[in-house]
């Protein structure tokens, strides 16, 4: 069982309150960006058609893949600095900046 109660483990940093706070909202961003590309990036892979199927739905899997395999290691960083990450949809929603379409 959690123990929600603890204090968080001081993480060694130069950066003052401000300059981790602003190193997270960046953080934030490119963890909200790389889940709305690999969310396209899976919607063309489930949507392939066409003479070479096989391969661009592999190609698409394996790039899903990594690109889902890097936003752990974001949103840890983003935790280092002590501040909060991506919590939801709608926090992915608030702060991608990719374009929609």
């Amino acid at each position: 069982m959690t123990n929600n109660n603890a204090s968080a483990l001081p993480t060694p940093s130069d950066l003052d309150e401000c300059a981790a706070m602003t190193v997270a909202d960046a953080l934030k961003i490119i963890l909200a960006n790389s889940y709305a590309i690999y969310l396209k990036t899976k919607n063309f892979h489930w949507h392939v058609s066409g003479p070479y199927f096989r391969d661009y739905h592999l190609i698409l899997d394996e790039q899903a893949a990594e690109i889902l395999a890097v936003t752990d290691a974001i949103a840890e960083r983003a935790r280092k600095t002590g501040n909060t990450t991506i919590r939801s949809i709608g926090d992915i929603a608030r702060h991608q900046t990719t374009r929609r379409r």
